[in-house]
């Protein structure tokens, strides 16, 4: 049945395959705009043991523009087309292999892979255990239907409200480090809902299971646009951010990665990613490595 809710969630489809099944073709997909060429000083930081290979990227499919999956059933988003042209520029070839956001830093430290990605936050905490490249700012959103009278300024107004998150996410642990404060307050808890993907949380505020939509600035605000009205951002939370690419602890690819990223951010094709996404906002101008404040 054709329902306003399922028009909204077929723009932002992304049907994800089993945990780690790999896209077919490593340039399925592909921009030909943005294809690099391998740039010679670049090579020459790629370790030895890398060298021609694939850079094996475990992708947290989730919601446009992030890493979702194309109506062709591609791989697609503004952090693959940034890891593409990056790899390209270390004469690299790119595996995606898709998962959920929670299987991530696990599999990092596991080295089952080389980075991941996922629209996922450059924290402290995070980067005790792992590595990671700043690519972009944002910080997080709450959105609702455009009737709603919610209005979030602070977590204290999620007390007694039903949110929809992401599995693994800084969002859920917000939401459980804030509930003595609900109680304390004499409030209702906050009923956090973990889902796999940015898709099932904002499929459970369009059918209204969930009073919000929580989650980066980059997919509530892709999310809010596509509906076409029929929703609202009603709040902001956390001061910007980094959103970045995360490797093993001590990865030998960081400094390479990082040079590669900065290059596109030089030559012009970073500026082409983030226009075609729409995310100018949220520009960086200099790929930092285990950033922990956005540069003034």
């Amino acid at each position: 049945m054709k329902t306003s809710v399922r028009l909204l969630l077929s723009l932002l489809a992304c049907l994800a395959l089993p945990a780690y099944a790999q896209q077919p073709g490593p340039q399925a997909g592909a921009d030909p705009a943005l294809t690099q060429q391998p740039d010679p000083a670049l090579v020459k930081m790629v370790p030895s043991d890398m060298a021609g290979k694939s850079f094996t990227l475990a992708v947290a499919l989730g919601s446009p523009p992030d890493d979702f999956r194309n109506e062709k059933g591609e791989i697609a988003g503004w952090e693959i087309d940034i890891l593409r042209a990056a790899t390209q520029s270390l004469g690299l070839g790119l595996e995606l292999r898709p998962t959920t956001f929670d299987t991530l830093i696990p599999g990092l430290q596991a080295k089952r892979f080389d980075g991941a990605t996922g629209q996922m936050g450059v924290t402290v905490v995070r980067l005790k255990v792992i590595d990671m490249v700043g690519m972009l700012t944002s910080n997080e959103l709450f959105a609702a239907y455009a009737d709603s009278k919610i209005e979030v300024k602070t977590l204290d107004d999620l007390c007694g409200l039903t949110v929809a998150t992401t599995r693994g996410s800084r969002e859920m642990v917000f939401a459980e480090e804030h509930q003595p404060k609900c109680a304390a307050a004499g409030k209702k808890p906050i009923n956090a809902l973990a889902f796999s993907d940015g898709n099932g949380a904002a499929e459970a505020m369009m059918s209204r299971r969930a009073d919000l939509f929580w989650l980066g600035s980059t997919a509530v605000s892709y999310f809010v646009a596509q509906s076409k009205g029929k929703t609202k951002v009603v709040g902001s939370y956390t001061d910007t951010s980094y959103i970045g690419v995360a490797l093993p602890k001590g990865s030998t690819m960081a400094a390479p990665l990082q040079a590669a990223i900065q290059h596109l951010i030089d030559n012009g094709t970073y500026t082409k990613i983030v226009t075609k996404w729409g995310l100018e906002k949220g520009a960086i101008t200099h790929a930092p490595l285990n950033p922990t404040n956005v540069e003034k």
